[in-house]
């Protein structure tokens, strides 16, 4: 079995995301894909995100109807600080994968801060990391010290943004096309973003 792991804070998960995963899923050749919404993002104590369950709610609202995607709520149920190392770990022993049958999903930009985060070495004896480019960024020519743990994906870069999607949202702009309808919808009747 092959699993891929797409974390993040998913506020709110758009069809961005859902085309990088689709396209990791199909050049890694995964069985499954987990859409992982983080309880607290290190990376971003200081901005104010909606609440886990809302955005769990959303990806389970995007993902619904492929059967090789789902979401998991385990770092949200965890609490606290979400480090991909930890969820990584628990992934591995539950469902017994070996380091190349584990892949974490991130974007070039999140690719670029990895060094920054909780034991990266210890991230990539866990997995392989695909990285999904973000336009204008050059990252595919980033030196790394394994880089046969690192893939590029071949994917669109779509400059769709969280918080551009909020802010549109705020205004009272359409967010039509950018997230599925069902989480559109969801917005709209749980009035999300409109603070």
């Amino acid at each position: 079995m092959k699993l891929g792991l797409y974390g993040g804070t998913f506020d709110p998960i758009h069809i961005a995301h859902l085309i990088i995963a689709s396209k990791a899923r199909e050049q890694l050749s995964l069985d499954r894909m987990i859409f992982m919404p983080c309880a607290v993002p290190p990376h971003k104590l200081e901005e104010g995100i909606s609440d886990s369950q809302h955005r769990l709610q959303m990806v389970r609202l995007a993902v619904a109807g492929n059967p090789c995607f789902e979401a998991s709520d385990l770092e949200i149920r965890l609490g606290g600080l979400s480090y991909t190392v930890n969820t990584l770990d628990r992934l591995s022993r539950q469902y017994d994968l070996g380091p190349d049958q584990l892949f974490l999903i991130i974007g070039s930009d999140s690719y670029n801060e990895f060094e920054t985060w909780h034991e990266p070495e210890r991230i990539l004896s866990l997995c392989r990391i695909a990285v999904a480019g973000r336009p204008g960024d050059a990252s595919g020519s980033r030196d790394h010290p394994q880089p046969k743990r690192i893939q590029m994906l071949d994917t669109p870069q779509l400059e769709i943004a969280s918080s551009r999607i909020r802010s549109w949202a705020r205004q009272g702009r359409s967010i039509t096309y950018f997230v599925p309808r069902a989480v559109e919808q969801y917005i709209d009747q749980q009035r999300l973003y409109c603070r």
